[in-house]
């Protein structure tokens, strides 16, 4: 009677446990298709805040373009220590306003020497975190370079990557 009602027990614990995967691999969005993305922009910076712990916060708004999206406009902004590290998040709108896609960026930066101690040059990679339209649920990564020129207010970037192809989710 025990072994019966152990096996009854395995049983139904092994079958709930097979029901529970089938689920999930059947919910699981499979992955999308990743197609080439390259975006390039220019941000004009409207604040810096120096923030606690030598930290400091850099605002702007972006323009360029980008693969799939056309012209871009949209919000950036940029956290910096002064070990040379820095983390942004940007989004780029699509000039029909619909479509847009989400990036969080990590990365290192340095002083270039030149400008006068304001010309700043960084590399890092980005994370694309969704989207709206087109780019709903968006995926991808890549890498990116940027100037920025702290005294004049400007930033230059360019990103390379892949992106999950629009409308594939």
């Amino acid at each position: 009677m025990k072994n019966s009602l152990r096996n009854t027990t395995s049983r139904r614990i092994g079958n709930s446990l097979m029901v529970i995967v089938t689920l999930l691999v059947v919910a699981a969005p499979a992955a999308a298709h990743q197609v080439p993305f390259t975006a390039t922009g220019t941000a004009v910076i409207t604040g810096v805040t120096h923030l606690p712990g030598g930290l400091t916060q850099l605002d702007g708004t972006v323009s360029g373009t980008a693969t799939h999206l056309g012209n871009t406009t949209g919000p950036i902004t940029r956290i910096q220590n002064h070990q040379g590290n820095f983390v942004s998040t940007v989004v780029f709108v699509g000039a029909n306003g619909t479509d847009s896609v989400f990036l969080t960026i990590n990365g290192q930066f340095e002083s270039a020497g030149g400008g006068g101690g304001c010309v700043l040059t960084s590399t890092g990679t980005y994370t694309v975190t969704g989207g709206t339209g087109a780019f709903l649920n968006a995926t991808g990564n890549g890498t990116i370079t940027t100037v920025i020129d702290v005294c004049a207010g400007t930033a230059t970037g360019t990103y390379t990557g892949t992106i999950s192809q629009p409308n594939s989710h």
